[in-house]
C-alpha cells in the first residue's frame, strides 16, 4: 500500500508541534500547557477554545480521515523535535487494538523511509517484554498498545508488583508494572475518546499524569449526561469535521437504498419488571398495534418465539432475535432478508466490474441479526446469499466480459467446490477449529493489503456490529443492514466503515487530485451504497442529520471564505467583493480579529433575498447562495460555544426599570390562565361534512418501492436518482380480519366516541381502507379533526382563571434569559419605548421593529412594546404564542393592548392551514378576554401581520378598528 504526506493530516501535525514548542517535556506542568494554547490560540482560529486544567489536547477527525496513521506519524514528529521516545496508545476494544497493530506494521516502511526509524510495539500480553525493553531501554523509540481492560482492575498484569526492574534507573520506587511506566512519562494517545469515559480506567490512567492526546471522531456533547462536560472537547488543537471533510473530498459519497415496506416494524415499548411482562408495539395491516406478554410467553409476530428475558432497553427471544427499545428497532423475515441480499449482491456486481478495469478490489459487508445466521446449523442469510450469488454469477458468466474479469470470478470456489468469497467475523472469534474460518477471521483483521487484492477471493464480509470504530477497509462500496441496530450505535458509526476513499491494486489512494479534480470521475468511483430496509425510518436524513449536529467549524454563527468558495467555483475576486457587501454595506458579518474569523451578526438570508446589487453580482450563482444561507439559518444550532470573545453576548437581557411598571400591567392582562369550553356542538353536522370529505379524498393503494438516493456533499442536499414501484400490497383480506380490532383501537387513540366513529365509518367508502387501512385512517384522523374545530371555532369559549398564571413572575428579577427572545445579538440601542436594553432577535423584521423609534400612532402614545418572552395561548390544536405585545394610551386614559403576530409569508395565503386555524382560536382568546376587561377601560386586540405591512401599519389600522368600535 502507498502511503503519501496528505495536507489535512501535516496540518494537524503541524499545529501540535507548534503547539508544544516551548512546552517542558520533563515536568509535564498542565498550567504550561495552558499556557501554550492560550498563545495558540492568539495566533490560530479553532471553533472550540475551551481550556481544561488537564493534560489533554484534542484532535477532532472525522471517520474515513486517517487518523490512526496521524497519530502514528505524530510520535515519530515528537520523537523528531521534542527526542520523546515512550509512548501508550489506548483503544476501547481488541478489534481496534489489533487495526492499530496492522497500520504499524503496514507504514514500517514508509516511517522508516521519512525518519529513518522503526516503532518497536508492545502490548499486555508480554510482561518481560516490557519490564526488560519498554521500561528498561529509555532510547528505544517504542509504542504500548493497550485496551482499557488492561489497567482498569487492581488485578490486572499491568497493576500487580514487579521486583525485577532496576529501581536504581528511575526516579521514584513504582511498585507495579503500570507505576514503573508511568515514571517515564510517556506521552499517552486516546483513540476513540468517547467510548473511554469508564471511571474505573481514568482512575489508573490519571497516575501517568503525562501529556496526552484525545484523537476521535466523536465527543460527548456537554449536557446530555453527568460526566459528558468533563469529557467534552477541550484544549482543541485540530478540527475536521464531518461536514469539512466532505466538502474537502476526503471521504466517499453515500448513497442509500431502501427496500420493501414499513408495515410489521416491532419494537418493545415497555417493561414493568415487577409484573414481568413487557409491551410491544407493532404494524397490522399497516396500522400500529399493541401486544402485551410476559416470560416465556410466544409471540406470533415473531412467528411463535417466547420472550426469554428483558434487560435494559432490550428483549430477548428464544430464535435469538433482539429487539430494542429504540423507535428504530424491528424484524425482518425471510422474503425481506432474501429482498436486500439479493439487491446487496446487485448493486456489488454492477460496480465490481468497473472498479475491477481501475485495479480495484470491491468489498461488500453485511450487518446480521445473530451469529447463528451465518455460523448455525441452519444459516439462512448464508445459505440465501451462496444461492443468490451463485444465480447471479452463472447470470452473469452469459454476458461478454472482459477475459481477465472472467478469470477473476473463476477464483470464487476453492478445490472442493466451496465457494469461498465470503467469510464473518463475530465478537466471539478468538479462534476456530475451522481452518479456513480462522484464516477469513484473521484477513478481515489483521491482513488488510491482502485482502485488498485482486488474486483473494473474499470480498463479502458478515458481522453483528462486532466491525465498529477501529475497523473499516478502503474498498468497502457496499454496506447492508439485516438487522436494526442497538440504540448506541449511530448511524454516522455505520457509515464510517466505508466512508474512507478507495485503493487501487498498486495501493495508490483514489483521491479527488489523483482524479484530476473532477468530480464526476472521482464520485463515479468513490461512493458507498447503503442498503436499508424501508423500517428504518428516514435513514439518510438522520444521517445527515448527524453529519450536520456533529460539525463544529461550518456552524450558523461563523461564514467561511471556504464555505463561499464552494458556492462560488473558487472566484477569489466574487468572493472578496460579495464578503464586502456583507460586511461593510449590510453589515450582516463582522471579523473577529482575536480569532481570524467572520461571525455572522444578522440572518443573511433574509437581508440578501430581494437585494438587488447582490443578485447582480452574483448572477447566476444567486439562487445557489440564497439556497445555502437559507439552510445554513434554518439547520440547529450547533450545541458548543465555537468561538470564545471577550465582548460576550449577554446570557440575560435587562429589563428598563422606568418601562417595567406599564409592561407589568399589559402582561397581568393577557397573560391569563384559561381553558377551554365548548357549548352547541352540532354532531350530525360534524358527521355529514367528514363522510363527505373522507369520500371525495383518493386514498392511493400503498405498494413495495424501491429508491436509490445519493448524498450530494458539496451540496449538503439529497437526491433521488432512482424509484421503482415493485407492486400493490394486498390488505383486502387482512383488513377484513382486522376490521373490527382497529376501529376499536381507532377510537381510543384518536379520544372518539366509539358510536360517533362509527356512525361516520359505517357512510365511508370501504375500498379506500382496502387500499390502505393505514393511510385512510390517517385521512378520516385529519378530516375529523377539521369538521371538529370548524365546528367548534363556532361554539369555542375561553374561561379565564382568577389565578395567576405561573409565567407572571417572569418580570420580578429585573432579567430574563437570552433564549426565550431571540439568537441573534445587536450591540445598538434600541427604541426608548422597548422593554429590554439589548437588542435580541431572530428575523431582519424584528430587527426593525425593535430599534425604530414610534412613540405615537396618531393620537396615541405607545408607553411601551416589546418581544413576548412567552405567551401561551391554549388551542385544540397546540399552545399558541404571539410575537409582539404593545401598550397604547390614548389622551383620555384609555388603554389598548395590542398583540401581533408577525408571519413571514408575503401572501395571506401561503400561511399553512393548521397555523391560520391556531390564530383564529388567539383572535378568540383576545376578543372575549377583551369584554371580560370592558369594566376596566381597557381595550385588547390581536392582528396577525404579513411581510407586505409594517407593524406601524398594522397599528394604524388598529386605530382606525378602535375607533370603529
Amino acid at each position: 500500500m502507498i502511503f503519501e504526506k496528505q495536507d489535512y493530516q501535516q496540518s494537524c501535525i503541524d499545529n501540535i508541534t507548534s503547539l508544544l514548542a516551548n512546552f517542558d517535556f520533563t515536568t509535564h506542568n498542565p498550567q504550561e500547557l495552558k499556557a501554550c494554547l492560550q498563545d495558540f490560540y492568539q495566533h490560530n482560529v479553532m471553533p472550540v477554545t475551551t481550556l481544561s486544567e488537564k493534560l489533554n489536547v484534542d484532535i477532532l477527525m472525522e471517520t474515513g480521515t486517517g487518523k490512526t496513521f496521524t497519530y502514528l506519524n505524530l510520535i515519530f514528529e515528537l520523537n523528531k523535535h521534542f527526542k520523546q521516545n515512550k509512548f501508550i496508545i489506548f483503544v476501547p476494544r481488541k478489534a481496534i487494538l489489533e487495526s492499530v497493530k496492522q497500520n504499524i506494521k503496514l507504514t514500517k516502511d514508509y516511517f522508516y523511509s521519512e525518519y529513518q526509524r522503526y516503532l518497536r510495539v508492545y502490548d499486555s500480553t508480554s510482561k518481560s517484554a516490557i519490564t526488560n525493553h519498554y521500561v528498561q531501554n529509555q532510547d528505544e523509540l517504542s509504542v504500548l498498545i493497550l485496551t482499557n481492560s488492561a489497567i482498569d482492575k487492581q488485578s490486572n498484569i499491568l497493576n500487580k508488583t514487579n521486583e525485577n526492574v532496576n529501581q536504581q534507573q528511575l526516579l521514584q520506587t513504582p511498585k507495579s508494572i503500570f507505576e514503573n511506566i508511568a515514571a517515564l512519562k510517556p506521552i499517552s494517545i486516546i483513540d476513540e475518546p468517547h467510548l473511554l469515559k469508564g471511571e474505573a480506567f481514568h482512575r489508573y490512567f490519571s497516575k501517568l499524569n503525562s501529556l496526552y492526546f484525545r484523537f476521535g471522531a466523536t465527543f460527548p456533547k456537554e449536557g446530555k449526561k453527568p460526566n459528558d462536560k468533563e469529557f467534552a472537547l477541550s484544549n482543541m488543537i485540530y478540527c475536521l469535521d464531518s461536514i469539512s471533510a466532505f466538502r474537502a473530498y476526503l471521504v466517499k459519497q453515500v448513497k442509500v437504498h431502501t427496500i420493501g415496506s414499513s408495515s410489521t416494524q416491532i419494537f418493545l415499548k415497555s417493561y414493568h419488571a415487577r409484573d414481568k411482562k413487557a409491551i410491544f408495539s407493532y404494524t397490522q395491516s399497516g396500522i400500529e398495534k399493541e401486544q402485551e406478554l410476559r416470560l416465556n410467553e410466544s409471540f406470533s409476530q415473531l412467528n411463535g418465539a417466547t420472550l426469554l428475558k428483558v434487560e435494559k432497553d432490550k428483549a430477548y427471544f428464544s430464535d435469538q432475535s433482539i429487539l430494542d427499545k429504540k423507535g428504530e428497532s424491528y424484524h425482518l423475515d425471510e422474503d425481506e432478508l432474501t429482498a436486500l441480499l439479493g439487491k446487496a449482491i446487485d448493486l456489488h456486481f454492477e460496480k465490481e466490474q468497473r472498479l475491477f478495469a481501475k485495479g480495484i478490489k470491491a468489498l461488500s459487508l453485511f450487518f446480521i441479526p445473530n451469529i447463528a445466521d451465518f455460523r448455525g446449523e441452519k444459516p439462512f442469510i448464508k445459505s440465501t446469499f451462496e444461492e443468490l450469488y451463485k444465480a447471479k454469477r452463472e447470470e452473469l458468466l452469459k454476458q461478454d466480459l472482459d477475459e481477465n474479469y472472467r478469470a477473476y470470478l473463476a477464483q470464487d470456489f476453492d478445490e472442493s467446490g466451496n465457494l469461498q468469497v465470503h467469510q464473518g467475523y463475530f465478537s466471539g472469534d478468538k479462534g476456530s477449529k475451522d481452518d479456513k474460518e480462522a484464516a477469513g477471521v484473521k484477513m478481515i483483521l489483521e491482513e488488510k493489503e491482502k485482502l485488498l487484492s485482486l488474486n483473494t477471493p473474499l470480498r463479502f464480509i458478515f458481522s453483528v456490529w462486532a466491525l465498529q470504530e477501529g475497523w473499516d477497509n478502503p474498498n468497502i462500496f457496499t454496506l447492508t443492514k439485516l438487522a436494526s441496530s442497538s440504540s448506541d450505535i449511530s448511524i454516522h458509526q455505520q457509515v464510517g466503515r466505508g466512508l474512507r476513499l478507495c485503493v487501487n491494486d498498486k495501493g495508490k489512494r483514489i483521491t479527488h487530485r489523483f482524479m484530476d479534480f473532477d468530480d464526476d470521475s472521482f464520485y463515479r468511483l468513490n461512493y458507498l451504497d447503503i442498503i436499508v430496509s424501508a423500517k428504518e425510518s428516514n435513514y439518510i436524513g438522520n444521517l445527515q442529520k448527524e453529519i450536520e449536529d456533529s460539525s463544529y467549524i461550518l456552524s450558523d454563527k461563523i461564514l467561511s471564505k471556504e464555505e463561499l468558495s464552494d458556492l462560488l467555483n473558487g472566484e477569489q475576486d466574487l468572493i472578496d467583493d460579495f464578503m464586502y457587501i456583507l460586511r461593510k454595506d449590510l453589515e450582516l458579518i463582522a471579523y473577529d480579529k482575536e480569532k481570524k474569523a467572520y461571525i455572522i451578526q444578522a440572518p443573511i438570508y433574509e437581508s440578501i433575498k430581494d437585494d438587488d446589487k447582490i443578485k447582480e453580482l452574483l448572477g447566476e450563482s444567486f439562487p445557489k447562495v440564497l439556497e445555502f444561507f437559507k439552510a445554513k439559518e434554518s439547520q440547529s444550532t450547533n450545541k458548543h460555544d465555537q468561538v470564545e470573545s471577550g465582548d460576550k453576548e449577554p446570557d440575560q437581557v435587562t429589563i428598563r426599570p422606568n418601562l417595567a411598571k406599564d409592561f407589568k400591567e399589559l402582561w397581568e392582562k393577557i397573560n391569563q390562565k384559561a381553558k377551554i369550553t365548548y357549548q352547541g356542538i352540532k354532531e350530525q353536522d360534524i358527521i355529514d361534512q367528514a363522510v363527505k370529505k373522507f369520500n371525495e379524498t383518493n386514498i392511493e393503494k400503498e405498494s413495495y418501492t424501491y429508491e436509490r438516493k445519493r448524498y450530494d456533499a458539496q451540496q449538503n442536499i439529497i437526491i433521488t436518482e432512482d424509484s421503482i414501484t415493485l407492486g400493490d400490497i394486498d390488505y383486502q383480506a387482512s383488513f377484513a380480519k382486522d376490521m373490527q380490532n382497529l376501529l376499536l383501537d381507532f377510537s381510543k387513540e384518536a379520544k372518539l366516541p366509539l358510536r360517533f366513529l362509527l356512525q361516520i365509518y359505517a357512510k365511508c367508502d370501504k375500498e379506500k381502507f382496502k387500499n390502505s387501512p393505514k393511510k385512510a385512517f390517517t385521512a378520516l384522523r385529519n378530516i375529523i379533526k377539521d369538521q371538529i374545530h370548524h365546528n367548534l371555532l363556532q361554539c369555542i369559549s375561553y374561561d379565564f382563571s382568577t389565578a395567576k398564571n405561573e409565567s407572571q413572575s417572569i418580570f420580578s428579577s429585573g432579567t430574563l434569559p437570552r433564549h426565550t427572545l431571540g439568537r441573534y445579538y445587536e450591540s445598538g440601542k434600541p427604541a426608548d419605548n422597548y422593554l429590554y436594553e439589548e437588542i435580541i432577535y431572530d428575523s431582519k423584521i424584528e430587527r426593525i421593529i425593535i430599534t425604530e423609534d414610534n412613540e405615537k400612532v396618531d393620537s396615541k402614545t405607545i408607553k411601551v412594546f416589546a418581544k413576548l418572552p412567552k405567551l401561551i395561548i391554549p388551542t385544540p390544536y397546540k399552545h399558541y404564542e404571539p410575537d409582539f405585545a404593545y401598550f397604547l394610551e390614548d389622551s383620555n386614559g384609555k388603554k389598548i393592548f395590542f398583540v401581533c403576530e408577525s408571519k413571514g409569508y408575503d401572501d395571506e395565503n401561503e400561511i399553512p392551514k393548521n397555523e391560520m386555524q391556531k390564530i383564529k382560536y388567539a383572535e378568540k382568546f383576545f376578543t372575549q378576554l377583551s369584554q371580560k376587561l370592558e369594566n376596566d377601560n381597557i381595550q385588547i386586540i390581536f392582528k396577525k401581520r404579513i411581510n407586505k405591512q409594517t407593524l406601524l401599519e398594522c397599528l394604524r389600522q388598529t386605530q382606525g378598528e378602535s375607533n370603529a368600535n
